[in-house]
């Protein structure tokens, strides 16, 4: 152009420059995109992810009540730990139970001991059948003893801090693989870039939810509910406070839970103690003595103020 003697406010009609830019902007066009495509095929495996963690987030939030889905929970993750631990089909000589009792303590604060010479007797379904009702029991024997309306609060917050917490950790995992695989990318022979984001990001997705169902059905095990000491009137409006701890699980264990059942016997090896809970819970139903400082004044004796008037003509007329 400079050669041509072409002005910088002059227009270009020649048509070999019109044809160039043209086939600039077509070779631009297709690479956006190509970027665009290849943009939206990652963002629709997040939008998978994405709309079941929000569904359950959502369903957590406005339904009344989510005990049929933490029971769903608490038996799924023990079937799951069982599985992992004491498969079937293997003698249970050869079951992991060491790896099994300190999950179950973990998860469900049960403390369970089983003698060796007792291992070979042991049957997959009737111990599956023993586990189920144990961690049942003591689940109900936490909602008696903190009422309905407390239970379903704390499950509302054990779900929802749940999910909470570990999908930020997701996205930024989810950030990292995507980034990742851009760069595996340029040496090639891998496939497609696509194709292995989408297998990676399933299990890890895979992977969270089992986190997740194990991290809420232990919160609801695991956390503690203060109520403050008032009187009647304020106890009705006073908030509950809830926090997590890991309670002596020795207490809670199955064998109490069976005890509380009609003509259930405790299972072999395990220690049996009260049940905290219940205890706190009846101590706090029990009535409370009202004890006076000073002898009760009668309404025709004199008043104590040296009036020489009746208590009931003197300080005894504002009672």
């Amino acid at each position: 152009m400079d050669k041509m003697g072409v002005q910088e406010d002059e227009v270009i009609t020649h048509p070999m420059v019109t044809k160039a830019i043209e086939r600039a902007q077509i070779k631009i066009e297709a690479q956006n995109f190509a970027i665009r495509k290849h943009t939206l095929e990652y963002d629709d495996v997040m939008n998978v992810q994405r709309k079941w963690i929000y569904e359950r987030r959502l369903a957590a939030l406005e339904r009344p009540s989510i005990k049929d889905e933490v029971e769903e929970l608490i038996e799924s993750v023990l079937a799951g730990m069982l599985d992992d631990y004491c498969p079937e089909g293997q003698h249970p000589e050869e079951w992991n139970m060491t790896g099994f009792t300190e999950d179950l303590r973990k998860i469900y604060l049960v403390n369970l001991s089983i003698k060796t010479e007792e291992i070979p007797e042991l049957e997959r379904q009737t111990f599956s059948e023993r586990m189920l009702k144990a961690v049942t029991d003591i689940y109900q024997q936490k909602e008696d003893a903190y009422g309905e309306e407390v239970m379903r609060s704390l499950e509302r917050f054990a779900v929802l801090s749940t999910i909470d917490r570990y999908w930020r950790d997701h996205l930024a995992e989810m950030e990292e693989l995507r980034t990742g695989i851009s760069l595996r990318s340029y040496h090639g022979g891998m496939g497609k870039p696509i194709d292995i984001y989408k297998r990676e990001a399933f299990g890890i997705f895979e992977t969270m939810i089992v986190t997740v169902d194990r991290e809420i059905v232990n919160l609801v095990y695991k956390l503690r509910v203060n109520v403050p000491e008032k009187s009647r009137s304020d106890r009705r409006r006073a908030g509950v406070t809830m926090e997590a701890s890991h309670a002596d699980s020795t207490g809670m264990g199955f064998a109490v839970a069976q005890q509380a059942a009609a003509g259930s016997a405790p299972a072999a090896g395990v220690a049996t103690q009260p049940n905290p809970m219940a205890e706190a819970s009846q101590a706090g139903r029990e009535a409370r003595t009202f004890r006076r400082e000073q002898p009760k004044v009668g309404r025709n004796d004199p008043c104590p103020c040296g009036s020489g008037k009746k208590f009931k003509k003197c300080h005894g007329m504002n009672g």
